[in-house]
């Protein structure tokens, strides 16, 4: 008798949240609709236009790849030979600085660098101008990097140096480099 009385109270109560539920208004689903010519380039795009030291670069083919293929461009002495050049000839001045330096450029298919951006950010990834001496020191000494290894690109039948996309991250803490990725 107590489980037939139970039941039928939460019967009752399942009947009034049928009944609410309802009743409930469910928001429309909003579409995104990107406006005109909103995707004309790739993310990582860099425009010949507007990139420092693009005059007299020249890529080998329209099509640009990434720096993360399995054989990627590398610099020719390796990471450790790249961060021995960069700490023999970086000097701190006493800048105040702290964050992210990064230089995104293009490695042709002979292993020519060229079409470098900037991009500065502070400790929590928020955009941020660095002292105008310090960035213009790194970005030197990034361009005098000139020995590369281009991206390999393999199919099943044939291998062929391509175009890609490169980076270097300066991480700085008061003026000193303490990191170079990648």
């Amino acid at each position: 008798m107590r489980i037939h009385k139970m039941l039928r109270k939460f019967s009752g109560v399942s009947v009034i949240i049928t009944i609410t539920l309802a009743c409930v208004k469910v928001p429309k689903e909003e579409t995104f609709l990107p406006s005109k010519n909103a995707f004309t380039a790739d993310a990582e795009h860099i425009d010949p236009a507007t990139a420092l030291l693009s005059d007299g670069f020249e890529t080998c083919n329209e099509l640009i790849f990434q720096y993360y293929n399995p054989k990627p461009a590398r610099y020719s002495s390796g990471k450790n030979g790249l961060r021995k050049f960069i700490m023999s000839k970086y000097v701190n001045k006493n800048y105040p600085d702290s964050g992210y330096l990064n230089i995104r450029f293009v490695i042709n298919c002979h292993g020519k660098p060229g079409r470098y951006v900037i991009h500065e950010n502070d400790l929590d990834l928020s955009p941020t101008s660095f002292t105008k001496e310090l960035t213009e020191q790194l970005v030197t000494l990034t361009t005098q990097l000139q020995e590369w290894e281009p991206n390999l690109f393999t199919t099943d039948s044939t291998s062929s140096y391509v175009d890609s996309y490169m980076y270097i991250s300066y991480r700085i803490e008061h003026g000193n480099i303490t990191e170079i990725l990648p």
